[in-house]
């Protein structure tokens, strides 16, 4: 942690890798030196084998110091190094973790595709068995350090020889193997040094020892590189957090209105108080994933989505609520917070979408709620809070539209119910939570933290209760033809004015 506060004073340069679009490459090697590639290798392998809290306070403090950094950092140790330390075969780790540990190679993990994002299961890219290996075709997009990683696990439908499906399986593909080609890169709102390439997979000839785990067994090797990144970003969530609010309460403290500092407004306190609640929240939530982990207890898939889905909402709220409080200083590009603003957007949508994470998550609940009971009656003996969010569970369903209404309205209104029950279930899981803490520490803080969730997800009890509110939405056909008017009312307009010649001169360019 010394370590990364020294090296953020005197060596990283956050606006100009901003304005570059490319991390410092000196920090890629110091960071690799210092055994940020390798936090939780093992240390037979060169890693530093830390526990899973200690790697989150230090992707935390990593985050301080630059997004962009922090969150290369947290895609290889999450989603490059993770499935190789669980799935890989004892010479594949005696090779790669090495390299990997030490930042001599970065990992990373490709899933999406075009027409596949959060749909696992709709993945096309297609790796057929051939005597000793696979031939592997597809594209991938979006992929996290898809141009530098020198290894990345690959997730594929595998075939056997006469092409019939196998399942879903991963394999770790070398960076640089011909017929793997990492294409452009993506020209992004925030993280503007993190780099996102697709990658084009023509003919990738792979031998049998580069399948990760057994065939079949991609979704399992999935699922450990997303829940391991569910905890780093919920750490790199904190660090943001904590830092925004350094620079406004500085400012605030600093600040005099009419009235006197901003830090004495009551309408500031207000709003820095919720600030405060939501950072001490998200920073409970992330602790409950790390101290799970290191217990060696299972961690629930509903405690991995809660954790990914409201350490990167509040995060959001936080840092847009900074810039809110700095006014005119808050959008200057040259005051820290609206870099941060912009980069930490990008967290609610990676990894999965909140939109889409929470309604997965309420479609599982409303199948099988045992997890979640278990989570906050049981183990956080908050039975007022599971009594409550069963009883609005039921008022929603009960208040469900006639059946009549047609496949796709009742297919929308599944939707609506299972992203009105995953948000509930993601406060109700959070109140359980800070005020089990609250009760254990005593502090202020947490008291207040408490109290903060509970008003929120009573709010949140409120809103569920006007049914009508939740499932009256206008039809599809009508929201694609009113849109449709707007390119009569403000034209269809798309630039073609060329910017910067880029292509190499057909007198230069091969034959």
């Amino acid at each position: 942690m010394s370590f990364l506060r020294t090296y953020a004073e005197g060596r990283v340069n956050s606006a100009l890798m901003d304005d570059r679009r490319s991390v410092t490459p000196a920090a890629i090697l110091d960071l690799g030196k210092a055994g940020l590639f390798g936090l939780q290798v093992a240390q037979k392998y060169g890693g530093l084998e830390l526990s899973h809290a200690d790697a989150y306070r230090v992707i935390a403090q990593a985050a301080v110091m630059d997004t962009n950094l922090a969150l290369i950092a947290g895609v290889h140790n999450a989603i490059g190094v993770t499935p190789i330390r669980v799935f890989g075969d004892d010479r594949t780790k005696a090779v790669v973790l090495p390299e990997i540990a030490r930042g001599r190679s970065l990992a990373t993990l490709a899933v999406s595709e075009p027409g596949a994002g959060s749909n696992v299961q709709g993945i096309t890219t297609t790796a057929t068995a051939v005597p000793g290996g696979y031939v592997v075709n597809g594209r991938k997009c979006w992929i996290s350090l898809g141009a530098w990683a020198g290894h990345v696990n690959l997730l594929a439908k595998t075939t056997d020889e006469q092409g019939r499906p196998t399942g879903l399986s991963a394999f770790l593909v070398e960076g640089h193997s011909d017929g793997f080609v990492p294409g452009p890169e993506a020209v992004t709102l925030g993280m503007k040094a993190f780099p996102q390439n697709r990658i084009d997979i023509t003919n990738l000839r792979l031998p049998s020892e580069a399948l990760l785990g057994a065939e079949g067994q991609g979704m399992a090797v999935a699922q450990s590189a997303f829940y391991g990144g569910r905890g780093m970003l919920g750490g790199a969530c904190v660090g943001v957090m904590k830092r925004c609010l350094q620079l406004t309460g500085r400012f605030a403290a600093r600040r005099h209105v009419a009235t006197g500092t901003l830090l004495h407004n009551g309408r500031v306190q207000q709003i820095l108080s919720e600030c405060v609640a939501a950072t001490r929240a998200v920073e409970i939530l992330v602790h409950q994933v790390a101290h799970d982990l290191d217990s060696g207890r299972e961690v629930s898939p509903e405690l991995y989505s809660a954790c990914k889905i409201l350490a990167t909402e509040l995060a959001f709220r936080v840092a847009d609520w900074s810039v809110q409080l700095l006014g005119g200083r808050g959008y200057l590009d040259t005051n820290v917070i609206g870099q941060l603003f912009r980069d930490i957007r990008l967290l609610r949508i990676f990894e999965g979408a909140t939109e889409t994470l929470t309604v997965y998550m309420g479609s599982v609940i409303s199948k099988e709620p045992r997890n979640l009971i278990e989570l906050v009656s049981g183990r956080y003996r908050a039975v007022g809070t599971m009594e409550l969010l069963g009883k609005t569970y039921d008022r929603l369903v009960a208040g469900l539209p006639a059946s009549d209404r047609g496949l796709r309205a009742a297919l929308r209104d599944k939707h609506i119910l299972a992203s009105v029950t995953g948000e509930l279930a993601c406060w109700g899981l959070l109140s359980a939570m800070t005020e089990y803490t609250a009760h254990r520490t005593g502090t202020e803080l947490d008291r207040y933290t408490a109290f903060w969730a509970g008003r929120q997800l009573n709010d949140r009890v409120q809103q569920a209760g006007d049914t009508k509110r939740q499932f009256e939405v206008l039809d599809a056909t009508f929201l694609s033809e009113q849109i449709a008017t707007y390119a009569t009312e403000i034209g269809d307009v798309q630039q073609s004015l060329a910017g910067e010649d880029r292509q190499l001169d057909v007198l230069l360019s091969r034959p």
